[in-house]
């Protein structure tokens, strides 16, 4: 979340208030990113009372732009003729209207003037003469509650060289511009209806059945919102909702998980899959509109986090209630303050859709932290009309949860378009052929090889054989990532340990068992499968679920890429060897991401770190440096025990 210097305000209706300054974080390009994640204030245990949460909605000064635009300075190139005379010989035309927050408090709005004065006679237009510069003009800002538009009234006015933007003071220009410039500033508007109209819609999808029950004659638990103030400040406006929410009652609890019925399960399930469909959506969405790489890198690690938190709350035992609404909480709170990045980015005409999506977001991560009574549900219906403030448009098709390969998705977690198509198991006699066309990850590995080791589950006496065809594979695989060359050179003989290393640590170079007398893949109870135990919930739409769990050569490679990706894009990129001098520590960092998640890049050296996740991290540094100094023979005892 980014800093403000705005407040919050959550009252009674008793007129009793209480201020409190929003917290300082990290430093902000814009006003006011993540405000409203924190609005603070009183709630009243009784309920003689009805709150008021102050909903803050930040306009970016294109909005005001292009209201401008599309009501006044609709002529040609964005230019509008305030005044011209019969004969053309004396007009004035403005054009490049520009926005900002004066330090006051008010609105300064600059627009470039092209004016020519002269004495029209016979035709002629005598003694013209022409002029050229800047309009200042400084505003206040009002509401009006009931339509709820924003409308601004000019309180002076000042005509500046376009040079230096110093004052000159040619007095007929300053009347010109108080009788036709003012009237036409003065008459332009800044509708929110469709920011009221979205949040409300989403408020109202989402307060689940565990709210308290409305006073006896109150009108529906939305209607009260609406447009209360405006205040302009130096990087934006704030529009400022007003709503009335319930006190939550005397003897209100929260709600207990519940023993699980089939359908609840079901009911379950689909809430999970809503929310991963939705944010697969949105960040993919916003990364179209990233202007830098490092914020389409910031946006990717975002969803890798998102759906890693996904991952451990699917494999906890004990299911909460609603599984959607911590996930969407931790995933905002990172999300918000790129969203505004990416705000800056946008066209003005979608300024407002953005402002409103952040401001929604915003205010449901407010209510539940201030009002959990209300019932904060999250589900397939709410998170499809949140999506549609940001691009109405959506349809259900692109929120689906699809677990299909999606090159787009790859692409933007820093991945090629897709992994090498293989030619094992393949009745095709003519499959062989592919080898000699496909890329040198693929080519390199003996299609007889994959053949032997698929559906292998080794016997005692066929470990030796079986760990000797693995090594084969993981070489294979290795020197082919040798030829492609991402990986670099200093930091070859690094990740030929790390690649084995993880293997052994995550499934002791397995890929089937052997369940009720069928071979299947190796699965975790957080859905991770195969000799690399590539997560099916992290990787959805990254790679082909049905070859993680019946072809160990797509397993290992799918592996061997994201350890690639996270050896290079994350450990080395982001300098974690200059952390403690110790270049092998890049495997211990690259194995925590590939763990954990991209915030796990420097758990290994955290004190903080828990108990759980040392073990882990221990154990991993052991094989590593066995793999190193005794070779992939080590790995023998794991099987044999």
């Amino acid at each position: 979340m980014n800093h403000s210097a705005g407040t919050h305000r959550l009252q009674d209706t008793g007129h009793r208030s209480e201020r409190c300054p929003l917290p300082h974080t990290r430093p902000s390009k814009t006003l006011l990113a993540g405000l409203g994640s924190v609005i603070c204030g009183l709630m009243f245990a009784s309920q003689a009372f009805a709150a008021v949460l102050e909903i803050p909605l930040e306009l970016d000064y294109r909005i005001v732009e292009q209201a401008l635009v599309e009501q006044m300075f609709s002529g040609p190139g964005h230019t509008a003729e305030v005044f011209a005379d019969s004969t053309g010989c004396n007009r004035m035309v403005l054009s490049e209207p520009r926005a900002t927050g004066a330090d006051d408090g008010r609105l300064r709005l600059l627009t470039s003037f092209d004016a020519q004065t002269g004495t029209p006679l016979a035709g002629r237009c005598l003694l013209a003469k022409s002029w050229q510069g800047l309009i200042e003009t400084l505003q206040t800002a009002g509401t009006d509650p009931q339509s709820s538009m924003v409308s601004f009234t000019i309180v002076e006015s000042t005509i500046l060289r376009a040079a230096d933007q110093r004052e000159v003071l040619p007095g007929f220009l300053k009347t010109w511009i108080q009788r036709y410039v003012h009237p036409r500033l003065g008459a332009v508007t800044v509708d929110l209806q469709p920011a009221v109209s979205g949040l409300r819609e989403i408020l109202e999808s989402v307060i689940g059945d565990g709210r308290a029950e409305p006073h006896s004659g109150q009108a529906a638990p939305f209607s009260t919102l609406q447009l209360t103030d405006v205040r302009p400040a130096a990087a934006g406006m704030i529009a400022v909702l007003a709503l009335e929410v319930e006190d939550a009652a005397a003897d209100w609890q929260p709600p207990v998980a519940p023993v699980w019925t089939e359908a609840e399960l079901a009911q379950w399930d689909s809430a999970w899959q809503a929310w991963d469909g939705f944010a697969t959506w949105l960040i993919k969405t916003l990364a179209v509109s990233a202007e830098s790489a490092s914020l389409s890198q910031a946006l990717a690690e975002t969803l890798l986090e998102a759906r890693y938190e996904l991952r451990d709350a699917l494999a906890r035992d004990e299911r909460d209630r609603d599984p959607v609404r911590a996930l969407f909480l931790h995933t905002w709170s990172r999300l918000a303050p790129l969203l505004h990045d990416v705000q800056l980015a946008v066209p003005g005409s979608r300024a407002l859709p953005y402002a409103t999506f952040i401001s929604a977001g915003n205010a449901l991560q407010t209510m539940d932290q201030l009002a959990p009574h209300l019932g904060l549900r999250l589900d397939s219906h709410s998170l499809r009309n949140l999506a549609r403030v940001l691009v109405p448009a959506v349809s259900d098709y692109d929120l689906r949860y699809d677990t299909s390969v999606d090159p787009e998705l790859r692409q933007l977690l820093g991945l090629d378009p897709e992994l090498p198509a293989e030619a094992e198991n393949t009745d095709d006699p003519l499959a062989f052929l592919s080898w000699f066309i496909a890329t040198a990850q693929a080519a390199q590995i003996d299609p007889e090889l994959l053949r032997r080791l698929d559906g292998w589950i080794p016997q005692r006496r066929e470990v030796d054989d079986y760990l000797g065809r693995i090594e084969q594979l993981l070489a294979a695989i290795a020197r082919a990532e040798r030829d492609q060359g991402k990986v670099p050179a200093a930091y070859l003989d690094l990740y030929q340990a790390l690649l084995r290393a993880t293997a052994w640590q995550e499934s002791c170079w397995r890929q089937y068992i052997e369940r009720d007398g069928v071979v299947q893949a190796i699965r975790s109870s957080a859905g991770s499968v195969g000799l690399m135990q590539i997560n099916v919930h992290v990787w959805r739409g990254v790679y082909d679920r049905d070859a993680l769990n019946t072809r160990i050569g797509y397993n290992a490679r799918a592996g061997n890429e994201i350890l690639v990706h996270y050896l290079v894009d994350y450990a080395i990129r982001k300098k974690e060897y200059a952390a403690t001098d110790e270049p092998d520590n890049l495997a211990r960092a690259t194995y925590a991401v590939y763990n954990g998640g991209p915030r796990h890049l420097s758990r290994y050296r955290d004190p903080d770190t828990s108990t759980t996740l040392k073990k882990i991290d221990e154990a991993f540094w052991q094989k590593f440096q066995t793999i190193r100094n005794e070779g992939p023979g080590a790995v023998k005892a794991c099987l044999t025990g």
